[in-house]
């Protein structure tokens, strides 16, 4: 009897023993997970899945706020990082407070997705995606490109609303274009770019403040045709610094047709939009 007792005793030690090391190293790998609040920005239901599946397969468990535009991001430091997190909800379209996402995955967001990119802090680096081994475009390689990138960025903004056939964001984005050519300084350009400019500018100011005071997108769409073509211009002397297509679409304004620059090889037309989202053809390639 006394030496089954003790046989208990020994095996309630052992069991004891195994649950306190269980615990220990439970508490261990907890202590390893992170949790941290970010700022990414984005619209609407479908937003909030795509980040947050995005933010899930890079082996964290993201929770996105669509009111005050912030993210709960929880992962384990052992097995992935916030930068890895951030970079990897950039990819798939979003801004957030680390990373910018590249345009062209942005433009190919749906329109109701197509959220105010307002994330432009000096720090914040743009994600392409890879090309011959580099992931990362900073800000003054950017820079570096050519003088006029921030006004063909915002020209793709007021394209795809145009596309999107939403005049209320077309006059937003108009209004940011108008901000951005007023920040333009012409000794900071190059010779040939100082040409571009004085020729164009003039222009180019009037278009876009016509495209925000335009009533309806069939006035919007008459102004976007001659914007585009004095930004074609400016590409010339200055090239964007991603691969854009010069397009044309034939049937545009009675049959005199009309042109405009885009990020993407495949034609969706902003003069029709859904209407006729593919009459078109590229005419150009401006590498």
């Amino acid at each position: 009897m006394y030496i089954k007792i003790e046989h208990m005793k020994i095996l309630n030690n052992i069991i004891t023993a195994c649950l306190l090391a269980t615990g220990m190293y439970t508490y261990a790998q907890n202590n390893t997970m992170t949790a941290q609040t970010v700022k990414i920005s984005g619209n609407c239901g479908m937003c909030k899945k795509t980040i947050e599946k995005a933010g899930n397969s890079a082996a964290a468990k993201v929770d996105w706020d669509e009111d005050n535009q912030t993210a709960e991001v929880s992962f384990d430091a052992n097995k992935t990082s916030l930068d890895a997190v951030l970079k990897n909800i950039a990819l798939a379209g979003y801004d957030n407070e680390k990373y910018l996402a590249p345009a062209s995955t942005y433009a190919d967001l749906h329109g109701c997705c197509q959220y105010d990119r307002t994330l432009q802090a000096p720090t914040v680096e743009t994600v392409n995606t890879p090309i011959d081994n580099e992931d990362i475009t900073t800000a003054s390689a950017v820079a570096e490109a050519g003088h006029f990138q921030a006004i063909y960025n915002q020209y793709f903004l007021v394209k795809d609303a145009l596309v999107a056939s939403n005049q209320k964001n077309v006059i937003t984005e108009a209004a940011k274009l108008s901000d951005i050519i007023a920040t333009v300084k012409s000794a900071d350009l190059t010779t040939a770019e100082q040409q571009a400019w004085k020729t164009q500018a003039n222009s180019i100011k009037q278009y876009s403040k016509s495209l925000q005071e335009a009533k309806d997108l069939a006035k919007q769409r008459m102004v976007f045709a001659p914007l585009s073509e004095a930004i074609y211009h400016l590409s010339k002397e200055s090239k964007p610094t991603l691969t854009v297509y010069y397009q044309k679409c034939p049937m545009f304004d009675n049959g005199k047709g009309a042109t405009w620059l885009s990020l993407h090889k495949d034609v969706k037309n902003p003069y029709y939009g859904a209407q006729m989202l593919t009459c078109g053809s590229t005419v150009q390639t401006i590498l």
